[in-house]
């Protein structure tokens, strides 16, 4: 078993956080407090999850975790550009980030759950 931190899809979601903590440190107070907090709080969700997917037996929970708060980060991060707290270049800067999570937890969930041959 690897190591967490060695997984590429952990660089990626650890290099998404910095993002984000970057863009929630110049939101609007308003939009820091709720919709900021709440981006960053998924990430490092993500992160864990990443964590629990790599030491358990069964993986299939925790990567269908990653998944989710994946897609919710994509939500928040549309909204919050839709709101005019992060402008359309920064958007553009995660996206392919989030794609690029949820393939690999998408391909990592696919072989952990086939047959070995």
């Amino acid at each position: 078993m690897a190591l967490h931190t060695e997984l590429p899809i952990h660089k990626t979601a650890y290099d998404l956080l910095g993002l984000v903590v970057d863009y929630v440190k110049h939101m609007n107070r308003d939009y820091k407090q709720s919709l900021g907090w709440k981006l960053r709080d998924e990430c490092l969700e993500i992160l864990a999850s990443i964590y629990r997917a790599n030491c358990a037996a069964h993986k299939r929970p925790d990567l269908d975790a990653v998944v989710e708060r994946t897609q919710l980060v994509v939500l928040l991060l549309r909204l919050a550009r839709d709101k005019g707290a992060i402008s359309s270049k920064q958007l553009a800067r995660t996206m392919p980030l989030t794609q690029g999570i949820g393939k690999q937890a998408v391909g990592w969930r696919r072989s952990a759950t086939s047959p070995v041959s």
